[in-house]
């Protein structure tokens, strides 16, 4: 099979080299794929992307991986904010194992926390529930108020508590950061044990699936520090398909249980269409790292993801987005 017929077969990512993963399905010839290779050409031209890898899977089967620019779909490389997913589902399994609910509060959980880095500025912080944390409901700042430098998941933490809430908990969806490095420091305050490794045994293992804490990006460890390949991501994100390994029936429940269109539920955004649920995030990293990502899983049980280097033009992630739910509609 000639490098053109793969590229027609995945339609995301044109690349000068392909990674080592076979293809392991056919949709040579597909006119959308054919129109997205182009599309895909001029969108890391226009927005000046040196460098992108990306995995395709249809129905669970990995179907095609590429890799350009010295990035390869098989080697891990930082995911930003899709690591918000990962932390999720470590959540949802600890709601699951009986050690947490949804509906638990912060003051109760994080007590002995609080004991020993200091009390929440804004006493309302106490009040914050887990799913309220998930769904970007708490009333918090996208990000925390500088303080020291923050050398690790605790340091990012402590900045947090000094950071006052925007408005009451349960409120309209504020995207925050900060709330999901909260839930990190829930998963370490239930379990005794290091966020990275708990996470990657409960939420990557399960689903076959491997990833690690960038060692630059341990403050932002449960929101946004995770290096996974795009393969393993892909893999990772079928945790969302009925009977998946890493997601229990509870963790379940909640998920579909979610009201609005769109909604933020476990890590990921979700959209009803009239051809079924697409789930989708993107992810940028400006400062230590410049590089973004992105995820879609379509209702056709079609999954991209992209990942990508550099510090693209403003709007270039959404300019993705786009033609990537305009092919993965016709795949």
């Amino acid at each position: 099979m000639t490098i053109r017929r793969l590229a027609l077969l995945a339609g995301l990512l044109v690349t000068a080299a392909l990674s080592g993963a076979p293809a392991e399905a056919q949709v040579a010839g597909n006119p959308t794929a054919s129109a997205f290779s182009a599309s895909f050409r001029e969108w890391m031209s226009l927005h000046q992307v040196p460098a992108a890898s990306g995995a395709i899977m249809k129905e669970g089967r990995l179907v095609s991986t590429f890799g350009f620019g010295g990035m390869h779909a098989a080697t891990p490389a930082p995911i930003a904010s899709l690591s918000k997913a990962i932390t999720a589902i470590c959540v949802a399994h600890l709601v699951d194992a009986g050690w947490l609910s949804f509906t638990t509060p912060l003051g109760s959980v994080l007590a002995r926390t609080f004991a020993r880095l200091g009390q929440p500025a804004d006493p309302r912080f106490r009040t914050i529930t887990i799913e309220q944390l998930l769904m970007h409901r708490a009333g918090l700042a996208r990000e925390p108020l500088r303080g020291p430098t923050e050398r690790d998941l605790t340091g990012r933490f402590i900045s947090t508590l000094a950071t006052p809430l925007t408005s009451d908990p349960g409120g309209a969806m504020v995207y925050s950061n900060i709330g999901y490095i909260t839930l990190g420091m829930v998963v370490e305050a239930v379990t005794g044990t290091d966020y990275e490794r708990f996470c990657r045994e409960a939420s990557l293992r399960p689903m076959q699936a491997s990833g690690t804490i960038d060692p630059q990006l341990r403050q932002r460890a449960s929101s946004g520090g995770w290096r996974v390949s795009a393969i393993d991501y892909a893999r990772f994100i079928q945790v969302f398909e009925p009977g998946s390994a890493a997601l229990g029936p509870l963790g379940r429940q909640w998920q579909e249980a979610r009201t609005g269109n769109p909604a933020y539920g476990l890590g990921i955004r979700m959209r009803r269409t009239e051809q079924g649920l697409l789930l989708t995030h993107t992810g940028r990293l400006t400062r230590q790292i410049r590089s973004g990502s992105l995820v879609i899983k379509f209702p056709n049980g079609m999954t991209a993801v992209a990942i990508f280097s550099g510090d693209p033009l403003q709007g270039a992630t959404a300019d993705l987005r786009r033609r990537l739910e305009t092919a993965g509609t016709g795949l």
